[in-house]
């Protein structure tokens, strides 16, 4: 098994290097969807932050959250195959 939280890593292709957190993956699906609920998150804490309680605050909330589930599935799934298929080996 490679650990992708090194420096250095063969075929990474994301690398999370945080204070106390560390993650790296050589797979671009996952990865994208990684980044992708990030940026959902992200977006979803800004119009919390600055969408007042408007109308148009509560539809973007609804469509953003049901999106980042649907990614952040997509990231957890992905990451579950990849772990259950490499403690097989």
């Amino acid at each position: 098994m490679n650990d992708f939280t090194g420096t250095v890593a063969d075929n990474r292709v994301l690398h999370i290097n945080l204070w106390i957190f560390k993650y790296g993956t050589s797979d671009r699906t996952h990865a994208a969807a990684l980044v992708l609920s990030l940026l959902l998150f992200a977006t979803i804490v800004g119009v919390l932050i600055f969408g007042h309680g408007g109308d148009w605050a509560k539809e973007a909330f609804r469509w953003l959250g049901s999106s980042f589930l649907f990614v952040s599935g997509v990231a957890l799934g992905k990451g579950g195959n990849e772990a259950a298929g490499s403690s097989g080996d």
